[in-house]
């Protein structure tokens, strides 16, 4: 368990960047209430986060935010209304 800051994006142009395409950094769409992104963990890694359930690491976070782990969520707004919040990461086998 480690403690770690959690926070949301969408696949939009805002949350992904100029080339946002709708696909994750693994090849395939990714899926509100299992994708998450980080760099600290290779794809298929299963977490639980606390107070939000279980996630797969399927996308990248940019660099700038490595040790943070990214949620997807499908809608914007719902994104940034998320927010940062440092939450308990549990890595699951």
């Amino acid at each position: 368990m480690t403690n770690l800051i959690v926070t949301a994006y969408c696949a939009c142009k805002l949350c992904c960047g100029l080339h946002a395409h709708g696909v994750a950094a693994n090849g395939k769409p990714p899926v509100e209430g299992k994708t998450c992104a980080t760099n600290g963990w290779p794809f298929g890694t299963r977490l639980h986060i606390a107070g939000i359930g279980t996630r797969v690491v399927t996308d990248r976070t940019a660099k700038k935010y490595n040790g943070r782990v990214d949620i997807y969520i499908a809608n914007h707004h719902r994104a940034k209304q998320f927010g940062r919040r440092k939450l308990t990461i549990t890595l699951l086998k």
